[in-house]
């Protein structure tokens, strides 16, 4: 997004633009290939109890149990453990209320399953849309930007995965929660803008002495920029 700002007649009339990005909230995440290859999912007729993000009770109250195999009697091996989408997975019986069904669980830790709530709330955060006054395209150099997000969408975001274990199940949830707004500006002072919460929507009803912790006035124009534009980055953090 292409943001112009205007110069009041005191300075040159030369325009100012800024080139806008976006960065919406996410948590610390690291590479979790493992946790997405541990997934729960369906090969055939074997059934994979992996990490889930939905409510699934039928697995609830299972008693896990080895099943007594062929590999168990020692007549041939590796009828209990196989490899699915890269993972180690050990058969069990899920018994419950008199009956049974054979399920794989996998062989993961906890913090591989907790990396893996990450990345599913990263994918959930709404992307919050930014706003600016003046508008982008009639901004003024030396006078206040304000700048701030919809506060509807300024909410957490949770996600919980369920993992089925021999224990039973383990849920671990994750929290991405909105917390301030930093405006990188782009023009070469330094500067940061940073403010709490997610900023004061401008109103032409707004009384002339409410102010907003949330602007940023830029120094000096854009024109002689290369471009004619300032990279300016809007944070949600």
């Amino acid at each position: 997004m292409n943001i112009r700002l205007g110069v009041p007649r005191t300075f040159a009339t030369a325009a100012l633009a800024i080139t806008m990005l976006l960065a919406t909230f996410s948590p610390h995440a690291s590479t979790i290939d493992t946790a997405d290859a541990a997934e729960a999912g369906i090969d055939g007729e074997h059934i994979y109890a992996g990490i889930s993000y939905e409510s699934d009770p039928s697995l609830d109250r299972c008693e896990w149990v080895l099943p007594e195999t062929v590999h168990q009697l020692g007549v041939r091996a590796g009828l209990t453990i196989r490899y699915w989408n890269g993972i180690s997975w050990t058969l069990y019986n899920c018994e419950r209320g008199g009956e049974s069904r054979l399920v794989w669980l996998p062989d993961i830790s906890v913090e591989t399953a907790a990396e893996s709530t990450r990345d599913v709330v990263r994918d959930r955060v709404p992307q919050l849309l930014h706003n600016f006054s003046p508008a982008p395209h009639k901004g003024i150099v030396k006078t206040p930007t304000w700048f701030w997000v919809h506060p509807a969408l300024w909410r957490p975001v949770s996600v919980t995965a369920r993992v089925p274990t021999p224990r039973g199940i383990v849920t671990m949830t994750t929290t991405a929660t909105p917390s301030s707004l930093e405006f990188h500006p782009g023009d070469g002072t330094g500067d940061v803008a940073d403010c709490d919460g997610p900023g004061l929507s401008w109103s032409p009803l707004l009384p002339s002495f409410v102010d907003s912790d949330c602007t940023y006035e830029y120094p000096i124009p854009s024109a002689h920029q290369q471009g004619g534009v300032f990279r300016a980055r809007l944070d949600v953090v």
